[in-house]
């Protein structure tokens, strides 16, 4: 399937997503909602997830430092540039794919280290979104019979499930032990920064009460984004949050409404790397 075939129906399947939404919402309210929002709020939103996206980085780049000397400026800058090309250019690659050629090309380190660097560094950070999504799960926000068991044996599984990790990354990849305490704790960082980013979302929509619910819908959210059939997860993030509003007592309209702004602080900080010069144009 060529580049541009597979951006086209990542494009489509964003808009059918998109286009089932605002048939099961009122739209006319969402837009009011949108409207009548307090824009010096998401200057603040807009602070913290860009301050997210620089401890992303850092974590990234511990993970990269593990097998090549990546200075950190160029890394803040392959990062960037991913995020622009993951939403705005048409390729097979995406943004991830985009830093590993480069680092490939740039200091030919094995290609396979360097996938397998980028891919525990996604990993690593959805292991702690699933923390905090367990803990807020484990503290009776999903209504009684979501689950086939007590809510609270969540967090007996996560814990069985990060025993289980820890031992599989001694046992098969333990180059990287060393940098794991410190990219967890980027992590932890991470989503702290991108929770305080809803936050000021709902402050500008004007939304009070059920907070923990909101954050519990945007944590879901964000796995389903990590799934590459969207453009920047728009459509995946509404549906969540469409879908998942009835069962925690939100209204569907707000809750899309605090997505749409949440990708639109996305879309704003991917276009700075558009602006940013191609490393791989570098003069060598």
């Amino acid at each position: 399937m060529s580049k541009w075939l597979k951006w086209i129906l990542r494009v489509v399947l964003s808009g059918i997503a998109l286009y089932i939404i605002f048939r099961k919402i009122s739209w006319q309210e969402t837009w009011h909602l949108l409207l009548s929002s307090d824009t010096l709020w998401l200057i603040p939103a807009l602070v913290l997830y860009n301050a997210s996206q620089y401890l992303s980085a850092a974590r990234l780049l511990c993970f990269y430092n593990t097998l090549i000397p990546l200075p950190w400026l160029l890394n803040l800058r392959l990062y960037y540039k991913g995020m622009f090309y993951n939403l705005f250019l048409p390729g097979g690659i995406g943004g991830d794919g985009y830093k590993v050629h480069f680092l490939y090309k740039t200091y030919q380190s094995p290609l396979k280290k360097l996938i397998t660097a980028t891919l525990l560094d996604r990993l690593n950070g959805l292991l702690i979104l699933g923390l905090f999504m367990v803990l807020l799960a484990a503290g009776n926000l999903l209504p009684a019979g979501i689950l086939p068991f007590p809510s609270w044996w969540l967090i007996i599984i996560y814990v069985l499930m990060m025993v289980t990790g820890k031992w599989l990354l001694q046992r098969f990849l333990p180059t990287y032990v060393p940098v794991i305490f410190r990219t967890t704790l980027l992590s932890f960082g991470v989503q702290a920064l991108q929770l305080g980013s809803i936050i000021c979302i709902l402050h500008a929509l004007h939304i009070e009460g059920h907070l923990l619910a909101y954050l519990l819908l945007f944590l879901a959210s964000s796995v389903a984004a990590v799934i590459p059939f969207t453009i920047g997860g728009a459509g995946a993030r509404e549906i969540i949050f469409m879908a998942g509003a009835p069962l925690l007592g939100i209204v569907s309209e707000r809750a899309v409404a605090v997505s749409l702004l949440f990708f639109l602080l996305t879309v704003v900080s991917s276009l700075a790397g558009g602006f940013l010069n191609d490393p791989s144009r570098d003069p060598r």
